[in-house]
């Protein structure tokens, strides 16, 4: 993760003073996340504030209820210390609808309008309803069929969710779809000159995302119904327990018995348990492998045949231990959760990047978002 606060040293050393970035703010299934940085007048970056706040009721419900929202908002901001009120956001999940779309471009034609054609038959209703964006993945001047990550949003949630925002004492400077945040972290942690193809998967309690990421570029992002709540039916109805029960049982356990790392060992790690969990677990497992191993295929066809190089676990099931481990086995390929994300801008009095303890994946999407305008390619 150093390398990821010197691509950011570079591009700021020498401003002359302090600037403090937008919030990144992401509202998640289950939580708020917000992260600041900035950059001090040596060029070094730094974290100013984050926080992470469970939401006491659905997220649904915390977003249909200003009051609450509000008092949220307010608490997090003033619990961290953040600097401003102006954010770099992206649309709750069940808000946005992401997908890849093939269109082509008539001689002389628009490229807006072509994207909007190719829209026509995939959504249901006047395309007027919805608010479109789109990042182009493969659009060179003279191909037949091009290629791009679609947003579309239905437009009475996109005004509600930015009203929200704003009646809680916010101002929205960026609204961004999470797989962007997602590319702009993972293309800064790579070693610079370097262009690698990165899989990064989020996972959701109910969903999952597959997102390619190809250089600095954002090459494929899928939805697949994988998530945590599926595998901990799985492992309830197999072991005849609640599913309290269950989060406890794979809280303090490991789907990767045969830990290497001693220092990864959870404190009543039990090995015979671990096994049984990891043999009730392959099942759904082997599917997601299938899922990976198509996206595979898919980024090699569109990269002349460069391989992804690296997996990045984010969100939900990234925090269970030995998860990684598992989908190395299947797919053999490097398969890591992501490093704390926040790790490089922690510095010590000796001016160097702290280890990082433990992972936090679900802060990923806001570390991006804060980074929107700290970097290139933002």
């Amino acid at each position: 993760m150093a390398a990821l606060a010197d691509v950011l040293q570079r591009v700021y050393t020498g401003s002359g003073a302090r600037r403090t970035g937008h919030i990144g703010l992401e509202c998640a299934q289950h939580a708020m996340h917000l992260v600041q940085l900035a950059v001090d007048p040596t060029g070094e970056i730094t974290l100013h504030a984050s926080t992470s706040l469970e939401y006491p009721d659905s997220r649904e419900a915390i977003l249909a209820d200003l009051p609450h929202f509000r008092a949220l908002i307010r608490r997090a901001l003033a619990q961290a210390r953040f600097s401003g009120r102006t954010i770099v956001t992206t649309l709750p999940s069940s808000d946005v609808r992401i997908m890849p779309l093939s269109y082509q471009v008539a001689e002389n034609g628009a490229e807006d309008a072509a994207v909007i054609a190719a829209l026509t038959d995939r959504i249901d209703g006047d395309l007027r309803d919805y608010v479109i964006d789109y990042l182009p993945v493969r659009s060179e001047r003279g191909m037949e069929e091009r290629l791009a990550i679609v947003a579309v949003a239905q437009r009475e949630r996109v005004i509600h969710y930015l009203e929200l925002l704003r009646k809680s004492g916010l101002q929205t400077r960026h609204l961004e779809i999470g797989p962007s945040a997602i590319r702009r972290l993972v293309s800064a942690m790579g070693e610079q000159g370097v262009h690698r193809n990165v899989l990064a998967i989020n996972f959701g309690r109910e969903s999952s995302f597959l997102t390619v990421i190809s250089g600095a570029r954002l090459l494929f992002d899928q939805e697949i119904s994988f998530g945590e709540n599926q595998v901990l039916e799985l492992i309830a109805d197999a072991l005849e327990l609640p599913l309290d029960a269950v989060r406890q049982l794979v809280a303090v356990n490991s789907l990767d018995p045969w830990v290497k790392d001693r220092r990864r060992l959870r404190e009543g790690m039990d090995r015979e348990a671990s096994i049984t969990l990891q043999e009730i677990v392959k099942p759904a497992f082997l599917k997601l492998a299938d899922e990976i191993n198509r996206t595979l295929i898919y980024a090699a066809s569109q990269t002349r045949g460069e391989p992804v190089s690296r997996v990045y676990l984010l969100g939900s099931l990234a925090r269970w231990q030995g998860a990684d481990a598992m989908l190395n086995m299947l797919i053999k390929l490097d398969v890591e959760t992501i490093p704390d994300p926040l790790q490089a801008f922690h510095r010590t009095p000796g001016n160097r990047p702290t280890l990082a303890v433990t992972p936090s994946p679900e802060i990923a999407i806001a570390t991006g978002l804060a980074m929107n305008g700290l970097i290139g390619n933002a």
